[in-house]
């Protein structure tokens, strides 16, 4: 499938005011094909200037046929993705996020592509998801694919937006973390097929999509294929499994015989209350999610939600309250610290913005202040220092502020 890349001028058509400088004006288009050409980036609106992230897929072969592969015939577990799985404002780790409230419609989620015919560039029209697919949990991690069909029934090609994203239990919604990665999982699907004559990289220059370097893939399936077996492979049950053995791996390696102490063992006890539950709430959400399939999984996090909201907290002072004021302080922050590590490896995510750094330490030094203020040695100060009310003031606005979307 030969993609040539072509260069369209847009007058004030591709800006909703002709006076706006700084919209640019030159948008690339890529012809897939004699008939159609289409603009190589998601959008969240009907306009250019709410580009999201690259097209980084594009398969040349029957849209019906490309879709049944991908669920039925690929190595894995793709399923399609219902309108109550949807993304709730997910957004790349680079990307401005939107104000609606993460429990509001999942319409807030669609993206659309622009697609137009040769003959006549500047009148194209706008798409949204012919449908979507994905392959992991949605209270965990997993890739996601949005496809777009051709509108022309005579013209055969999927454009694919492939990206790698988790659930964050604090933005209560999904965070975009990798497209590179999904998009050689989606190569990895086709490569080898009897039904695939060829699956290559093409470079197209749109590369200022969040985690994209301007290089498509491009796959050619065969018009006549025989059908091939073998279960799926869940690579989101092995990727749960790992994480499982790596927490208990980390836990014996932290709790060793030698420290005796009343005062230690009190540290290690709210330390790893606070890691239990976190990853309670993690791992309980994915396996409830995972038994109860037609529940909507958003109800699943509104019931896990406030396991999160009180508990962490509560606990924090209630296993803090033997505790001096530097080992609880060190104990809460460093406990939480250490659940936040354990779950982002247990989800394979490696990247992270520098906000989302920021608020998950402003998160573990609101449990700390609450620690100290529960500590006994606060407790028998008849100063009052307000450690406790500092913490808790801090931490709902932690929980605030990404609701919020301000983070």
């Amino acid at each position: 499938m030969a993609l040539v890349l072509v260069v369209l001028v847009f007058g004030s058509a591709a800006t909703s005011s002709s006076s706006d400088t700084a919209v640019d004006r030159q948008e690339q288009l890529v012809t897939v094909d004699e008939d159609s050409s289409l603009w190589p980036y998601t959008s969240s609106a009907t306009t250019f200037e709410e580009r999201t992230l690259a097209i980084n897929v594009v398969v040349a072969g029957d849209p019906a046929e490309t879709r049944r592969h991908l669920e039925e015939r690929s190595r894995g577990g793709w399923n399609e993705t219902a309108p109550e799985q949807e993304d709730v404002s997910a957004t790349a780790a680079e990307d401005v996020v939107g104000t609606e409230t993460a429990w509001g419609s999942a319409d807030g989620s669609t993206r659309y592509v622009y697609v137009s015919s040769d003959d006549d560039p500047t009148g194209g029209t706008w798409l949204d998801e012919s449908y979507q697919v994905h392959d992991g949990e949605y209270l965990g991690s997993r890739h996601h694919i949005r496809a777009y069909a051709s509108p022309d029934s005579g013209d055969e090609w999927t454009a694919m937006q492939a990206h790698r994203e988790h659930w964050d239990w604090f933005r209560l919604s999904h965070t975009v973390t990798s497209a590179e990665d999904s998009q050689r999982y989606v190569e990895r699907e086709f490569m080898d097929r009897r039904y695939v004559s060829s699956v290559s990289r093409d470079h197209l220059g749109n590369g200022r999509g969040f985690d994209s370097d301007g290089w498509v893939t491009i796959i050619d399936l065969n018009t006549d294929d025989g059908d091939e077996g073998g279960p799926p492979v869940h690579l989101a049950l092995i990727g749960l499994l790992s994480g499982a053995m790596l927490v208990g791996h980390v836990t014996s390696r932290t709790a060793p015989r030698a420290l005796v102490s009343a005062r230690v063992r009190h540290a290690f006890v709210l330390a790893g209350t606070l890691i239990g539950l976190y990853l309670f709430v993690r791992f309980g959400a994915i396996a409830v999610e995972a038994r109860l399939g037609d529940l909507d999984p958003r109800f699943v996090a509104g019931a896990f939600y406030p396991l999160l909201v009180v508990g962490l907290p509560v606990c924090t002072y209630y296993f803090a309250r033997p505790l001096d004021r530097p080992t609880a302080f060190a104990a809460g922050s460093v406990g939480f610290a250490t659940a936040i590590l354990l779950d982002y490896t247990a989800l394979g995510v490696t990247r992270l913005p520098v906000t989302v750094f920021v608020h998950r330490f402003s998160t573990a030094i609101a449990l700390g202040f609450i620690a100290v203020g529960a500590s006994h040695a606060e407790r028998i100060d008849p100063e009052d220092h307000g450690f406790v009310r500092m913490g808790a003031l801090l931490w709902g606005v932690t929980l605030l502020v990404p609701l919020l979307r301000f983070l």
